[in-house]
């Protein structure tokens, strides 16, 4: 088969074996996969890829890797021990995890083992496979682990806080930003501020239904918050002056080095972080974290409830995944696509469809 493959720090198009499913797993026919930015932080940071002592992710430069873990497939063949409740030929898509019996459980996309959806076959559980109607896009249906995450974090930024009038603020708005806002609104957020240097990321965030919109060398979005929030963009440094006033909530989806940092130097003292972006290579000073009384959440998303519970979204048309799909490729034009969507002026997302080859 055919697939963009990882393999002695290169990409290219590559024949390569069709991949053999084990007990239960599902042999599946890549229908569309999107292309995400971490698989160019896997790309980027193999220290971190070795560095998983959970076994979830490899380093292994020798060998094929096959990334992408969002996508719409169908089934081709079943493994042994397979409950078959699915026929052939069904459509279908999952979270991205590939179970192995009596071995660590693998990312798909980020080992040799388990092959992801940049290839023309690939590799899922049984158990964790859920069927698609042919009647929903398969592009909308790849895109549902990006949504999936925004709407977990979301879902965590509004359990921190119980106040009236609280305003959420979102750093970044890639397609996890994007997500993030699109979960804000649908939970019911009062208010949403969305920061982010390109003026069409900032357009898709206000139609998705960020309340303002800041360009952060036009604005600190963090002035923007106060004023929003508090009614001045005065900075207050004392705790004590910030007794009744909301609390912040804000959302890193930048991933970016010196985000975060400048973060933790700008937001209000007790703020809430929610770091979904991640560069794996920022630094915060302990004493004004410390100092601020900052809580601050690393990833740990989206849970199985999240994931599944956007995709029926997706299913039902409660969301509309339509302003992240911006470009639809083939499978030859995935390397270039792959080094294009590092760029904050590319589309959120660019799904390769086989339908396109």
């Amino acid at each position: 088969m055919r697939a963009m493959t990882y393999k002695n720090r290169r990409i290219e198009i590559a024949e390569v074996p069709m991949p053999v499913p084990g007990p239960g797993q599902l042999l599946v026919r890549t229908l569309a996969c999107a292309v995400c930015a971490s698989d160019h932080h896997y790309v980027d940071h193999p220290d971190v890829n070795a560095a998983d002592k959970s076994g979830m992710r490899v380093d292994a430069p020798d060998c094929d890797v096959i990334m992408g873990h969002e996508f719409c497939a169908e089934i081709v063949d079943y493994g042994p021990d397979c409950q078959k409740t699915l026929p052939i030929g069904t459509r279908v898509t999952s979270i991205p995890v590939l179970m192995r019996p009596d071995e660590p459980a693998r990312i798909v996309g980020y080992s040799p083992e388990a092959p992801g959806g940049y290839g023309e076959y690939f590799l899922l559980t049984e158990f964790l496979a859920r069927e698609v109607p042919d009647t929903v896009p398969v592009e909308h249906i790849a895109v549902n682990d990006a949504l999936a995450v925004g709407w977990f974090y979301s879902r965590a930024g509004m359990e921190q806080v119980a106040e009236q009038g609280t305003v959420h603020l979102v750093i970044g708005c890639g397609a996890i930003g994007a997500s993030v806002v699109a979960g804000l609104k649908l939970r019911g957020a009062q208010k949403i501020i969305a920061a982010d240097l390109s003026a069409e990321r900032r357009a898709i965030a206000r139609e998705l239904g960020a309340d303002v919109v800041v360009d952060p060398r036009e604005e600190s979005p963090f002035a923007a918050w106060r004023r929003e929030a508090w009614g001045s963009p005065e900075e207050v440094h004392d705790r004590v002056r910030q007794i009744g006033l909301p609390t912040q909530v804000v959302y890193e989806c930048a991933g970016v080095k010196g985000v975060l940092t400048d973060i933790a130097e700008n937001c209000a003292a007790g703020a809430y972080v929610l770091s979904a972006g991640g560069s794996h290579v920022d630094e915060i000073s302990s004493t004004v974290a410390h100092l601020k009384g900052l809580i601050i959440q690393w990833g740990g998303g989206p849970e199985f409830e999240d994931w599944y519970g956007c995709l029926d979204m997706i299913l039902d048309g409660k969301l509309d995944p339509v302003l992240f799909i911006g470009e639809t490729i083939g499978l030859d034009q995935l390397p270039d696509a792959f080094e294009r969507a590092r760029s904050s002026s590319a589309p959120l997302r660019i799904v390769w469809k086989a339908d396109n080859d």
